[in-house]
């Protein structure tokens, strides 16, 4: 009898594990385990990394308001990687864009990332007065990693409760990305301060204000699923969508509040390829109509 009871332990032990420890801790080799959180893993390129315990804290914060919304409590790691190293642990450049790997790890920016400095280069020939404002938020020198590892952090944590449930099939990229938005939006308006919404809504503002973006060759949300990786490579195109995703995703969060993201994920689960096949437009639609409601179907109206 006590062999028996031994056993089932084992299998229960074993069951808990694989739910819980979703982790892939090859992507950990060669790091420094700061041990930074309670709440979550972390792991770094330097063993004394400066810098990090803001955004350690706002992803603590977020993860208790999603672990209360999506009922669970989720584990996962966050590695912090400088420059140099992160195409050994990135699935994508430039260094510095946050980015979520299906089994557990989301892998931020260290320093002064290359992703921020592009973007900083980039606001070189604004006229000073046009960049007040981001200066209020983001400093004189204007931090963007305050946008690029703080802000977008959230929004790669919503990622990982969605491929929690999902893995990696999808029904859309831009369903996907949507919910990232979302997420963001709806974690950085319950953080205990203000300043990662602001800084994520007065850049992301000024983006789309001021047309930073240039010729664009996608433009359409069938060009998003088509060409998604070539986007990707594009980094202002990828940036422009993305931007137009966040304001898509600011008037869902507006308009049904905290509800509305456990009902998308929800949703995103539902119509997982693995479980119900690859489906056209309109019955995605359809079911976006039934599930979600028409007035969310007419907010995501590209």
């Amino acid at each position: 009898m006590r062999k028996y009871l031994i056993i089932l332990l084992v299998l229960i032990s074993s069951c808990n594990q694989d739910s819980s420890d979703w982790i892939d801790r090859t992507k950990h080799e060669g790091l420094y385990n700061l041990d930074k959180s309670t709440s979550f893993e972390t792991y770094c390129t330097e063993e004394n990394p400066k810098n990090i315990e803001n955004t350690i804290k706002n992803l603590e914060q977020a993860k208790s308001y999603f672990d209360k919304i999506f009922k669970e409590d989720l584990n996962f790691a966050v590695l912090f990687v400088d420059n140099s190293n992160w195409n050994k642990y990135a699935f994508s450049p430039p260094p510095g864009m946050p980015q979520a790997h299906y089994q557990g790890n989301m892998v931020l920016g260290l320093g002064n990332s290359v992703m921020s400095m592009r973007a900083n280069q980039g606001l070189k020939q604004v006229p000073d007065s046009k960049l007040e404002l981001l200066k209020q938020h983001f400093g004189k020198e204007l931090n963007l990693d305050l946008f690029y590892r703080d802000a977008l952090s959230l929004h790669e944590l919503g990622h990982l409760y969605q491929f929690h449930k999902t893995g990696k099939g999808t029904q859309r990229h831009w369903l996907n990305e949507i919910f990232g938005n979302l997420c963001q939006v709806a974690g950085s308006k319950n953080l205990n301060s203000q300043d990662v919404f602001n800084q994520m809504d007065v850049y992301q503002l000024f983006l789309i204000n001021s047309n930073k973006w240039g010729e664009l060759k996608f433009k359409t949300l069938e060009q998003f699923e088509n060409d998604y990786f070539e986007i990707l490579k594009q980094g202002k195109n990828y940036g422009w969508y993305q931007t137009q995703f966040y304001l898509k995703a600011k008037e869902l969060y507006a308009t049904f509040g905290d509800k509305f993201v456990t009902e998308f994920r929800d949703f995103l689960i539902e119509i997982n390829p693995d479980r119900i096949g690859r489906i056209d437009d309109k019955e995605l639609n359809e079911l976006m109509s039934n599930k979600l409601g028409n007035q969310v179907v007419q907010i995501l109206e590209w």
